[in-house]
């Protein structure tokens, strides 16, 4: 890398952030505690695939994770007063509750924060004033706590419901492959993220991609290597433990960085 982060950011005019699956801390917590490996066998069994986003959704409800909040609030800091967009492909929102404004923030692919029916024309429900929603988060919670994670022969978790109608976590998923995403929660911030990435066009702008991985790159990884390409004022930092290459056409104007994300910024932040 030619310069440390903060010398880009300094540099830079506007800002847009794209963070990744490295950041996803319910993920490899979930997996690294056996009290979930019953869980997640349940889960994988066919016709069951539902009930793993209801599983991380426990999770993150009864935990956090103090390392990633330390990179959000570090990385809050490097950006300073800079003007900045960020956008995630995660469900998790916690940049918000580390100094980033939601007005300057989207989350395309769902968040834990709504529910909703097969029926994309219902409304969203917020998910912890739904009661059969809470009830199963409860039950569990009380599996992990309480029974160590094992489900006793023949226990079945049910699906919840809202006057008759199945009630899923409002995210675009693998495990909600026949179910149509509802997009009424991030439409009116992706609205203004396009407005804003009209906006760097001439601009000394700053792609900051961190630990973003293939499973949506139509989200953030081709689009941003779209906008380094044309923008012959923008710069991408890419960093990311595996995934950290960028194509040839803009070789000249890309930082890879084969190195976790998280721990990056972190590292990027020290002495501030």
């Amino acid at each position: 890398m030619e310069k440390r982060l903060s010398e880009y950011i300094s540099g830079c005019d506007l800002i847009i952030v794209g963070i990744g699956n490295e950041w996803n801390w319910i993920r490899s917590g979930i997996n690294g505690d056996e009290r979930y490996s019953d869980l997640i066998q349940y889960c994988r069994r066919e016709g069951n695939e539902w009930l793993l986003p209801v599983v991380e959704f426990e999770y993150a409800y009864y935990n956090n994770d103090e390392t990633i909040d330390k990179a959000y609030k570090a990385l809050r800091t490097l950006i300073g007063e800079k003007r900045y967009f960020l956008i995630s492909e995660l469900f998790l929102q916690d940049a918000l509750l580390n100094g980033f404004e939601e007005k300057s923030s989207v989350y395309p692919c769902g968040t834990y924060r709504f529910l909703q029916t097969m029926d994309a024309a219902d409304p969203l429900m917020e998910a912890p004033k739904v009661r059969d929603f809470m009830d199963l988060i409860d039950k569990v919670h009380e599996i992990v706590t309480k029974k160590n994670g094992h489900l006793e022969e023949g226990e079945r978790l049910n699906k919840p419901y809202f006057n008759g109608k199945e009630l899923y976590l409002n995210q675009k998923r693998l495990e909600y492959s026949n179910i149509k995403y509802n997009e009424s929660a991030y439409l009116p911030n992706w609205d203004m993220y396009m407005k804003y990435l009209t906006g760097t066009v001439g601009s000394n702008l700053l792609l900051l991609e961190l630990g973003v991985s293939l499973d949506y790159p139509t989200v953030i990884r081709w689009p941003f290597e779209k906008v380094a390409f044309i923008n012959q004022k923008a710069h991408l930092v890419r960093v990311h433990e595996k995934l950290y290459q960028h194509t040839p056409e803009i070789k000249d104007k890309t930082d890879s960085i084969k190195m976790n994300s998280v721990d990056y910024i972190l590292q990027e932040s020290e002495g501030l």
